[in-house]
């Protein structure tokens, strides 16, 4: 009597796992379109600029949309209208004072070695602190290295107060 229930049990056995897994055919799905390339120039997405404002921890860059051309005066101009409303409400300041917009002289050239070049000339001169010439600084660099495809740390920006008439040499150190 044992005999024909292990028999029984024998015969169901090998395909109980192929019956009872739950898996069903694996065969191949259908595949997304061809890939298509690269956008079409009339298609592609706005640029950022990038512009520095300082927090509680220090200085952060902010990225902003700018359908514009790739301009360093204008990463400038936004830097001098200060933190929007979003910016403020996560505490984000400036330390540049009212007055005149800060102005790049050129955006083109190479600096020393390895390093791209900008000059920017600060009307406010003496009234500048030394925090918002970092400010300064930093977008301005990233400005340029965008265009130049160089990092910010990677761009040297001469710095000309037009009240005492000096020229630094500055670097964006994060």
């Amino acid at each position: 009597m044992r005999r024909p229930v292990l028999l029984a049990a024998l015969l169901v056995l090998p395909l109980a796992p192929v019956t009872a897994c739950g898996i069903g055919d694996t065969s191949p799905g259908a595949a997304g379109p061809p890939a298509g390339g690269l956008p079409e120039a009339d298609r592609r997405p706005a640029s950022a600029v990038h512009l520095y404002f300082y927090s509680a921890t220090g200085l952060e860059r902010v990225s902003r949309s700018y359908a514009g051309p790739d301009r360093p005066q204008a990463a400038m101009d936004r830097l001098a209208q200060g933190p929007d409303a979003a910016e403020r409400a996560r505490g984000l300041i400036s330390f540049l004072p009212d007055g005149p917009t800060p102005q790049v002289a050129t955006g083109e050239g190479t600096g020393t070695g390895e390093r791209g070049a900008v000059e920017v000339t600060v009307v406010s001169g003496e009234h500048t602190s030394r925090t918002a010439v970092r400010q300064i600084v930093c977008t301005a660099a990233a400005a340029v290295g965008s265009a130049q495809d160089r990092r910010p740390e990677d761009v040297e920006v001469r710095v000309r107060r037009l009240a005492d008439g000096t020229l630094t040499t500055e670097v964006c150190a994060e």
